[in-house]
């Protein structure tokens, strides 16, 4: 344990990292929970249901940016050591694989059709999901920042 360097007593390292893989482990439960709905939801027969012309895409531009906003708050609590931006790569690329997967899981679906479009909805969503995610995490780094300095001694 050092003192003088800025390093963090290990009992008071410890709660953290514990905090946050718990943080970590409920996030992933309900973004696993989410796309296991969205699993059982394609798994369905929507012969009966009837949508208006196109509608299907936008249903699945805003389920699968849902997706993706919730991969990018559960990798938020991961620590890997990159930078945050490739963490909403990644939960953009995951969502768009699922995506493609889910599609590929439609084809074994009685009454279910494999539509490249609805992958296309999926994607362009988990990548305006992940842009929003960005934008809002970006100016909240920045508010922190700009507030951490204020608190800063000024030293003559």
């Amino acid at each position: 344990m050092r003192h003088n360097t800025g390093f963090v007593s290990s009992k008071k390292s410890e709660r953290m990292n514990i905090r946050i893989r718990v943080h970590w482990i409920y996030k992933g439960i309900l973004t696993v929970a989410y796309a296991s709905l969205i699993y059982y939801e394609s798994s369905t027969d929507t012969s009966s249901v009837s949508l208006p012309s196109h509608s299907d895409k936008l249903i699945h531009f805003f389920v699968f940016g849902l997706l993706c906003l919730m991969l990018c708050w559960t990798l938020s609590s991961f620590t890997i050591r990159s930078k945050w931006i490739s963490k909403t790569i990644l939960a953009i690329g995951i969502t768009s694989l699922y995506g493609a997967s889910d599609e590929f899981h439609q084809f074994f679906t009685p009454n279910r059709s494999v539509d490249i479009f609805d992958w296309v909805a999926d994607t362009t969503g988990a990548v305006v999901a992940g842009f929003l995610w960005h934008i809002i995490t970006h100016r909240r780094r920045i508010k922190k920042r700009s507030l951490a300095m204020e608190k800063r001694p000024v030293e003559m």
